[in-house]
This record gives structure tokens, C-alpha cells and sequence, in this order.
């Protein structure tokens, strides 16, 4: 499934991200990490639920995960999707205005905008486009997370929590490392602002 820029934003289209560098500079900064910590292909794979040919394709820039699966790899790696992504810029100011930031692919009918340039070390902002019909499913991970509904309805399980529905202007807020699930409804689209800390996507 490849990252790539997709859809409009606020009625404009988001920056085009140069999938064959990204997917490059995304198989070198994997590759040294993995070897920073002495893991083979193999060890990865049993740790982030990947095959080891589809990580050896990443680490060769020959093949693109989702953002989820992205996560799950840097999760066993202790890094995050957006630092694997964005690694050397750090700045301390950072603006983002309507219509700009870097859109990927979170999973199948779901995209993610960074509103970071660069990466944070307290907290990971982002904007999330739902489509109809579309479920996500995260394990868990350190620290907190927060939902503010932007538009449409936004269906939340937390493992032990039970189940709610958030509308425009709701805002949740949970430990991060709760199993959780988001979905939306078959009949409306749907736009979140997720904010988690410290960054862990």
C-alpha cells in the first residue's frame, strides 16, 4: 500500500511528496536503525508482524507501507512513523497554514496530514480524513491521546472503556496505551484532529 500525497484539503491539493524519495530515504533510515540495534530482517518481522521479504523491500525503497503498518515497524524499532519519515528536520517553530502540510496514507480510506514541519518531541499533531465505512485499529502505545471531531461522526472502543460516539466540537481523551478503535459510519465522511503525547506515530 504506498504513502502518498492524495485527495484536497479545505478545497486545495495537499504538496505532492516524491514517493521514490520518501520511499529511499525511508529504507535508509530503517536499515541503520535496525542494524544500530543489532536485529536481523527476521527478528524485525516477528516483532512488528511484517513479512521479512516485504521489510527487506522497504529497506531497498522498492516497496511503501501504510502508515499504520510504518508504525507498527517503528514501534519495534523505538521510533515513530513521522520521525522515520521526517528525521533530520527539528525545528523549534513550525507553521503549517490551510492547505499545506504533508498528507500519507494512514490505511485503506483514511489519510493523515502532518501539522508539524519536522518532529516534536512533546507532542504529534495531525489531521485525519475519514472516509465512509472505514475502521482503524491501534494496540496501543505510550503516553495520551487526543480527539477533537472536526466534521462528521467518529465511532471510538476503548478496551475496557466501552464504546462512544463523538460529533463536531467533541473532544476525548484516553490513555494512549488503551487498545482503541475508530470507525465511521457507512453514510458520512469524517475529520479529526489527533493529537498525541509524547509523539509515538
Amino acid at each position: 500500500m504506498a504513502v502518498m500525497a492524495v485527495k484536497t484539503i479545505a478545497g486545495q491539493a495537499p504538496p505532492a511528496v516524491d514517493e521514490e524519495a520518501v520511499a529511499s530515504a525511508l529504507g535508509t533510515a530503517l536499515r541503520t536503525l535496525r542494524k544500530a540495534q543489532g536485529l536481523t530482517l527476521r527478528q524485525l518481522a516477528d516483532r512488528c508482524g511484517l513479512s521479512q521479504p516485504f521489510l527487506s523491500q522497504l529497506e531497498n525503497g522498492k516497496a511503501m507501507p501504510s502508515l499504520i503498518a510504518l508504525h507498527n515497524v517503528a514501534q519495534a524499532l523505538g521510533a515513530t512513523a513521522h520521525g522515520l519519515l521526517q528525521p533530520q528536520r527539528k525545528p523549534q517553530v513550525s507553521l503549517i497554514r490551510r492547505g499545506e502540510g504533508e498528507v500519507y496514507e494512514l490505511t485503506e480510506g483514511a489519510t493523515t496530514r502532518f501539522l508539524t514541519r519536522g518532529r516534536s518531541q512533546l507532542i504529534d499533531p495531525s489531521e485525519v480524513n475519514f472516509e465512509p465505512g472505514v475502521r482503524t485499529e491501534n494496540a496501543g502505545h505510550a503516553g495520551e491521546e487526543m480527539l477533537f471531531v472536526l466534521e462528521g461522526r467518529l465511532q471510538v472502543d476503548l478496551e475496557g472503556f466501552g464504546s462512544v460516539e463523538l460529533t463536531p466540537g467533541d473532544i476525548y481523551l484516553y490513555p494512549a496505551t488503551v487498545p482503541h478503535v475508530m470507525s465511521t459510519n457507512e453514510h458520512q465522511t469524517c475529520r479529526v484532529l489527533i493529537i498525541t503525547s509524547p509523539p509515538s506515530f
